[in-house]
């Protein structure tokens, strides 16, 4: 996927159902690109639906070649705006407009804006698309500021500078209006978005479910409580304790920030947190590990609507509970290995093997089973062979399944994976196929290397496989451990029996096998 230039902070956001029925005349008939400097009292007006997806969906060069249309007076499709008694909505041409206010402020997620807009909280692969696309803008147009010196002045410079420097504030952009109340421009939105780069599912469940607490949630943890605040109805208390819990989230999902090809065996649970793949299983996450249902797991719209803030803090603080039983140094942490659980053999993180098994571990959490936790870490050191072994033969599984199948089909994997091993029998890919109700042959398929240079995906293969043969094991159950965010220091002779805790006393190992295999703590942990 074409990396994405992050331009949300160039127009806030507002809620316009708040506005009432009222709606007032249109102000302008055209769009002056004078109305994004910062002084303008049109762009102190001017606002995005809460409800509109994030501005970020434009490759640098897609901001580069819309700059470029603007500039060179080509066709460019009418704005579409909606007149509160307050504000001005953009109901079509958010990105248009963000992209050319980006330029004028030469911010592309990076600059002084966006870094207000999420408190300083910008990630590494962020800044690297903006200085790209900042590059790129440079060597193709030239900055604003430049293009603006130029204005009024005789220009002794070629005919595309002139001629794109006498059109900076002359050339507009046509305007259409919407005339009604908030809920005929919310209507409207829907049916532009139909066509052209139409919403995809995710986006319209987002928008028609946005003021549940699983959309709430998801939108807070992916920008780590930080951005436009889609809480801001609730009171403080309630907006300070949602920000908190997401920031926690975001930092065990998504934190350490993973790069290409992979040098290090520190990478996040969570994968990449890119907004456009990231809002997606952030809603499924969330829907598994935040079900108080024995029975049904409450889907996004099972929710009611939250006035108050207080379910989606128990969203939050459920997943949250589930999320420190995969890792983290709390007593009852596994200390799940992500390399090993979560990733496939080429470092991919492997989406569905991750919310099987958060699936998994908040069914057993929910049931308050103490006694699957024991059997889990008996048969941790075979489970985690067998993951390590059969990356490649588990992708191909996963393939062969609809999507609906892929979450419970997995947690259904390793929940006969780990019955399996701990009543002491072998485990087979023959056995896991047939469990899963496939059937066929397994076929060792191999694509010849043409091209001598070495791949990323190759890098990546090569440093994890070598690096989880050396990875460090629980003495204690024989499974790898994740250092980085979880770990325990053991005594081998307990303290009640004399050990004291020097270094030939202690040990590494997972805060789950430490306190309830060693300590005997499993049934206030579950």
């Amino acid at each position: 996927m074409a990396r994405r230039v992050n331009l949300d902070a160039m127009i806030p956001r507002e809620d316009f159902g708040l506005e009432g029925d009222e709606f007032a005349p249109e102000l302008i008939r055209d769009f002056q690109i004078a109305h994004l400097q910062s002084t303008s009292p049109i762009l102190k007006s001017l606002r995005k639906p809460d409800f509109q997806r994030e501005t970020n969906h434009w490759s640098p060069s897609q901001v580069v070649t819309f700059v470029a249309s603007f500039l060179d007076a080509e066709v460019i499709p009418s704005l579409i705006l909606w007149k509160s008694p307050s504000f001005i909505f953009v109901i079509d041409g958010g990105h248009r407009l963000s992209a050319l206010r980006a330029w004028i402020e030469d911010d592309y997620g990076d600059g002084t804006i966006s870094q207000r807009f999420y408190n300083g909280e910008i990630s590494e692969d962020q800044k690297r698309i903006a200085k790209a696309t900042r590059r790129l803008i440079e060597d193709k147009i030239g900055r604003f500021s430049t293009l603006q010196s130029l204005v009024g002045s005789k220009l002794n410079t070629n005919d595309i500078l002139s001629r794109r420097a006498g059109l900076l504030f002359t050339r507009p952009l046509l305007l259409q209006w919407v005339q009604g109340t908030p809920l005929v421009a919310e209507t409207s939105f829907f049916k532009i978005n139909s066509q052209g780069t139409p919403l995809d599912e995710i986006e319209q469940m987002l928008i028609r479910n946005r003021r549940r607490p699983i959309a709430i949630s998801a939108r807070a943890i992916l920008r780590a409580g930080v951005g436009h605040k889609y809480w801001s109805a609730f009171n403080e208390d309630r907006r300070v304790k949602i920000e908190a819990l997401s920031n926690e989230l975001f930092r065990i999902l998504f934190q350490p920030e993973i790069t290409s090809p992979i040098k290090t065996l520190d990478i996040p649970l969570g994968g990449s947190v890119s907004p456009v793949e990231a809002l997606s299983w952030l809603i499924e996450f969330l829907t598994v590990a935040a079900s108080r249902d024995q029975v049904k797991i409450n889907g996004i719209s099972d929710y009611e609507e939250d006035d108050s803030g207080d379910e989606t803090i128990g969203v939050l603080s459920r997943s949250l509970d589930t999320a420190n039983r995969i890792t983290g140094n709390s007593p009852g942490s596994l200390g799940l290995h992500p390399a090993v659980y979560f990733y496939n053999e080429k470092g991919k993180h492997a989406r569905f093997l991750f919310l099987g098994m958060i699936s998994l571990v908040a069914e057993r959490i929910r049931s308050n089973d103490s006694v699957w936790f024991r059997k889990f870490t008996k048969a941790r050191s075979q489970l985690e062979r067998f993951l390590i072994d059969n990356k490649s033969l588990i992708g191909i599984l996963l393939q062969n399944m609809s999507k609906a199948q892929r979450i419970p089909k997995m947690r259904d994997l390793f929940a006969y994976l780990v019955r399996e091993a701990y009543s002491g029998n072998t485990l087979s890919p023959e056995s896991a196929i047939a469990h899963l109700g496939l059937r066929g042959r397994i076929i060792d398929v191999v694509v010849p290397q043409i091209n001598s240079q070495i791949s990323d995906d190759t890098k990546s293969m090569i440093f994890i496989r070598q690096a989880l043969d050396a990875a460090i094991k629980c003495p204690v159950c024989g499974g790898l451990l994740d250092p980085a965010k979880s770990v325990s220091y053991d005594h081998k002779t307990p303290v009640c029996k004399g050990g004291t805790g020097d270094q030939e006393n202690t040990q590494l190992a997972h805060p789950y096998c430490n306190t309830a295999i060693k300590g005997g703590n499993d049934a206030r942990l579950a």
